[in-house]
């Protein structure tokens, strides 16, 4: 049975547990602070040190923002495959030595934008090159004292911005979607809020203007009383709607409905599979690595807006 690493044990990591766990790996869990998840996940192997990880597939780096950089060090000087949850940190750091180590040592490096493999996005992605796009507005909302099973506390890194949290951060998809479907962002000018009983910011709305001359909007909430997530699109011909709560797209008044296979889970399993296909065909590209890092430095220049 073949050996893979996750390191972290909070929601998006058990997530990937699970996964693991259903692919027939022999899981191994490395976590600093969380002991407790042992006992109750007999399943998983407790690795205590990563000094010798030469005998594992890859790696799967979800845990807690601010120690991304730190582990993604230690990974790539053992040359492990590397799947990053995102962001994949929340401030610069040396990225032309990063990407030199990852390239010298042959690395499958891998982002967890699970979101570019819903059916919706991969759809819509298609049927955009038909048309000439005037506009969009990109919304999502969560409330994260729901959905973070342990709740939210101060002292929660989602929840603080000097551990990397707050609503630009952990809510990055959104601004990875818009940087593939309307062009690289170009300019962009935010203002936010802050939260009166967390350390991070709890909304934040944005004006946009990509590579490809599309203006458009970001509103992004991290205590919204109801989840949505969705893209309003206007172009030459056609108004698209497409809800990716409710799995449907509306075209000009037409609702189209798509399977319900779009899951978290769903799509984490999916872009695992993809990852692990890139491990195989030995795919060294760093595609994914670039494409991390302009999304940290968009999200560390709204963050940084006066």
């Amino acid at each position: 049975m073949k050996k893979v690493l996750v390191i972290g044990t909070g929601s998006i990591a058990q997530k990937h547990i699970n996964i693991l766990n259903s692919l027939n790996y022999s899981v191994y869990v490395y976590s600093e602070t969380n002991d407790k998840f042992f006992k109750k996940n007999l399943k998983t192997h407790q690795l205590t040190n990563l000094n010798k990880l030469n005998n594992f597939e890859f790696a799967i780096l979800a845990n807690k923002t601010s120690d991304h950089l730190k582990i993604l060090k230690i990974l790539i000087n053992q040359s492990i495959h590397i799947y990053c949850e995102k962001p994949i940190f929340y401030k610069k750091f040396n990225y032309q030595k990063i990407k030199d180590q990852i390239k010298k040592n042959k690395i499958v490096f891998h982002n967890g934008y699970q979101l570019r493999n819903d059916t919706k996005i991969k759809y819509i992605t298609k049927k955009l090159k038909k048309f000439k796009i005037k506009s969009f507005q990109v919304s999502v909302g969560h409330d994260f004292q729901k959905w973070r099973k342990a709740g939210v506390h101060k002292n929660s890194y989602f929840s603080d911005t000097k551990m990397g949290g707050g609503v630009i951060f952990e809510l990055v998809h959104e601004i990875n979607l818009i940087n593939l479907l309307f062009g690289k962002i170009k300019k962009i000018s935010t203002i936010k809020s802050n939260s009166k009983n967390f350390n991070c910011e709890d909304v934040a709305i944005s004006i946009v203007e990509t590579e490809n001359n599309i203006i458009g909007s970001l509103y992004q909430d991290m205590f919204s009383k109801t989840f949505f997530r969705s893209i309003r699109i206007v172009t030459n011909k056609i108004f698209f709607e497409i809800d990716l709560v409710k799995n449907l797209i509306i075209e000009n008044n037409k609702i189209k409905n798509f399977k319900n296979i779009n899951k978290q889970t769903d799509l984490l399993r999916k872009n695992i599979l993809l990852f692990k296909k890139r491990i195989a065909k030995k795919d060294h590209s760093l595609d994914d690595y670039n494409i991390a890092l302009f999304d940290l430095d968009t999200c560390i220049k709204m963050h940084n807006a006066k």
